[in-house]
């Protein structure tokens, strides 16, 4: 049995253990944060529930047993708080007297003391420093009640073991990641009091005290309440002290000729639970009023409650843990349901064939297992037309994988939703795989809380899922934190992350070396990601070398990635392997390295007079969406093929693409005028080539017109004006009366006569 020493010794150590890195639990309101404040996270209060069972306790009557807490109502650690306000049991007073006289306290965080600790067998609820304590006292009875006064002293001081953290919340944060979590959340908000600003401050580090007031509006003692009405304090306690502060809260009062002593037996603790990190290296304790405005601060006494610099509260980001460990580390990530026999060896079967390359084989397998029973078959089905982009096809058979708890999934329904430009959806996917335990949602979801500028957010999520052993995510909060400035931070996750093997860190090193001037620095990070297959690496290898003069070393390793683009109408980007999900990248398909390098080796080609092979290449990553590959063979097609469908339908891609830069859509545009100028033939009564091409180039000056009206209203005008009487002399008045519309308004409502 350990002694009481060691035990008070290890219990006080155990109140501050921390988790480092495992979450920031800020909502979206934390945009005020300190600059140097590099993570605030929940202090792992499950290791004084540890040390409890390691030391054994004094004799005392076993406490009731509790329900284990369900996966989503915080893991035994953080609570969503229900009750803020709570009322305290007085001694002392006699039930004849004719008043009452009700003490509350109003809090917004909490420590759960464990059951058996104070007097009952339930868990002692233990308010924060600078919380609200509320006297009301109600003249019942014929006569006044005066209030003669008040005292206070702190009582005992004993060890802080905590069960747990429960913390109000104003509002539900924007990352929820469970049903049941969010009830509880909701609940907790319905629940939600702001604080009142405190009449008399109770400074329990003093020793015995009276309260002392804070303005001189403050209420004055001795304080009388006539007949039939009622008065309130607000009192503030505070103190300093890191342990479970037992204190005595006395009254006077004085009515009809009686006088009557009643007490009040309260807790209180100055630790709040949570650490400040810096990101140069070490840690202080976060005080309550830092992280709850409202909590009363002696050192800011005229702060009006609920206003700070951004109002920070505090807001649930993930899962708490369930093994008593850690917190915000999520569940385990669970096994997908058995596979009946008949559905295993079909599957299995489905494997063989894919490494072999044989797709068409492969998914007649996969449907055989997957109708069998099998999830992993239906998953693998799913991932296998999800790289063929059949959209609807992966998310039907993602979906019946779901349903047999294959996490992975999850997932990858968010990436089919997020590929049809449905958000919502992608986020609620995103939230199922991280309920999962499959933290590439998080990276997924990060991705798409970064997209609408919620970089606070994203960092969060990353930060989880790099904890949890995701490289990618690693390097996409690297990618970010490079993007804000803190180079010395993202250098340091790139370095880590590519000592795991993360290529794509590598890549990034290569070009922090290369900015730093050492281009040997940067071509050994590069040739190293490139040797492992990383395509991108292989494309500024080949640039550094083809710069160098070693231009056939850059053709080679251009070649060998963009060959990994395979045939023009199977392109299916850089592939992930077959038993995971799909990794969100934050770079589309026309960015991936194997589309840089197919048009860079285009290029390469076609200045050698190998034509053919550098249409086959400019072919290859222009179907990945590489904008300056989609307008050269849009060229070729025109100028070296007289393919004008061809033609029409690559600059249509370009036109409809976001990521065609302006000048680049002005000179598709101005192509597109003059072709259906040369293909307009008064003779024919259809010209519908003609047409074609008119139409585009009118979507094209739209665009462009919408971006900067004055460089391209001229422009707009004569192309709407052409239109206009293309239409007409095809016979279709409909579209010839929409251009003469549109090009009234832009012609500030003068249209040009109809010829």
């Amino acid at each position: 049995m350990a002694s009481a020493r060691a035990l008070r010794a290890a219990a006080l150590t155990a109140t501050v253990p921390l988790v480092v890195g495992a979450a920031v639990l800020l909502a979206a309101s934390v945009t005020a944060w300190q600059p140097w404040a590099a993570v605030v996270v929940f202090g792992a209060v499950s290791a004084a529930v540890a040390l409890r069972r390691a030391a054994s306790p004094a004799p005392r009557p076993a406490p009731a047993p509790r329900p284990a807490p369900e996966p989503d109502s915080g893991g035994g650690l953080m609570y969503a708080m229900q009750r803020p306000v709570r009322e305290v049991a007085g001694y002392g007073l006699p039930e004849d007297v004719p008043y009452t006289l009700r003490v509350t306290t109003l809090t917004h965080v909490a420590l759960l003391g464990p059951p058996g600790s104070g007097a009952g067998s339930e868990a002692v609820h233990i308010p924060l420093t600078g919380h609200n304590l509320v006297l009301t006292l109600t003249a019942e009875g014929p006569g006044d009640v005066t209030l003669v006064r008040l005292d206070a002293r702190a009582t005992e001081q004993v060890p802080l073991v905590v069960d747990g953290i429960s913390l109000a919340h104003r509002k539900v944060p924007e990352m929820v990641l469970s049903p049941d979590l969010l009830e509880s959340l909701q609940r907790s908000v319905a629940a939600y009091r702001p604080l009142a600003r405190p009449d008399f401050v109770v400074p329990l580090d003093e020793g015995p005290v009276a309260p002392r007031p804070l303005s001189p509006a403050a209420p004055a003692l001795p304080l009388t309440v006539r007949a039939g009405e009622s008065a309130t304090l607000v009192l503030a306690p505070v103190t300093a002290a890191p342990q479970w502060l037992r204190w005595r809260l006395e009254a006077e009062v004085v009515c009809a000729g009686r006088t009557e002593r009643p007490h009040w037996r309260l807790d209180l603790t100055g630790q709040t639970g949570t650490t400040t990190y810096h990101p140069g290296g070490g840690r202080t304790p976060a005080p309550v009023h830092e992280l709850f405005p409202d909590h009363f601060d002696p050192a800011r006494p005229d702060r009006v409650p609920g206003t700070d610099d951004g109002e920070r509260t505090f807001g649930i980001a993930a899962h708490t843990s369930t093994d008593g460990t850690t917190v915000l580390r999520g569940p385990a990530r669970s096994g997908p349901d058995p596979e009946p026999p008949d559905a295993a060896r079909h599957r299995e079967r489905g494997d063989r064939e894919l490494a072999a390359g044989r797709h068409r084989e492969a998914a007649a397998a996969y449907r055989a297992a997957a109708d069998a029973g099998s999830g992993p078959a239906a998953f693998a089905l799913g991932k296998l037309l999800h790289d063929q982009r059949d959209l609807a096809g992966a998310e039907r058979w993602y979906a019946l994988a779901g349903e047999r708890r294959v996490a992975a999934a999850f997932n990858n329904l968010g990436m089919v939703a997020l590929q049809r430009e449905d958000t919502a959806a992608a986020e609620r996917w995103y939230r199922r795989a991280m309920d999962q335990g499959d933290w590439a949602g998080a990276v997924g979801l990060g991705a798409l809380v970064a997209r609408r500028g919620d970089h606070a957010q994203a960092e969060t999520l990353w930060r989880l899922a790099a904890a949890n052993g995701y490289p990618n995510a690693a390097q996409n909060l690297a990618v970010l934190l490079n993007g804000q400035g803190r180079t010395a931070e993202a250098e340091e996750l790139w370095t880590r992350a590519a000592g795991d093997g993360d290529t794509e860190s590598a890549v990034h090193l290569g070009f922090l070396r290369h900015e730093a001037g050492d281009p040997a620095g940067a071509e050994r990070w590069w040739r190293g990601s490139a040797e492992r297959g990383n395509s991108r690496a292989a494309f500024y290898l080949g640039a550094l070398l083809a710069r160098d003069g070693r231009a056939e070393e850059a053709e080679r390793w251009w070649r060998t990635a963009a060959e990994r683009l395979g045939e023009p109408d199977g392109f299916t980007g850089s592939r992930t392997p077959r038993g995971s999900g799909f990794v969100h990248s934050l770079r589309p398909a026309a960015d991936s390295g194997e589309a840089l390098c197919a048009d860079r080796l285009a290029e390469l080609l076609y200045e050698r007079g190998e034509r053919a092979e550098a249409e086959r290449w400019w072919t290859a990553a222009a179907s990945a969406g590489h904008v300056e590959a989609v307008l050269r063979v849009a060229q070729i097609a025109m100028n070296d093929h007289d393919d004008v469908a061809g033609c029409l339908r690559w600059l249509r891609v370009a036109v409809a693409s976001e990521r065609t830069p302006a000048d680049r859509l002005a000179t598709a545009a101005q192509a597109l005028h003059s072709l259906a100028g040369g293909l307009y033939d008064p003779v024919l009564p259809d010209n519908s080539e003609a047409v074609a091409a008119c139409a585009l180039a009118v979507e094209a000056y739209e665009r462009l017109y919408g971006q900067d009206p004055g460089a391209h209203a001229e422009a707009y005008r004569n192309v709407l004006s052409d239109f206009a009487r293309v239409n007409l002399a095809v016979g279709d008045a409909t579209a010839a009366n929409e251009a003469f519309r549109r090009l009234a308004a832009v012609a500030g409502g003068t249209a040009p006569p109809a010829p």
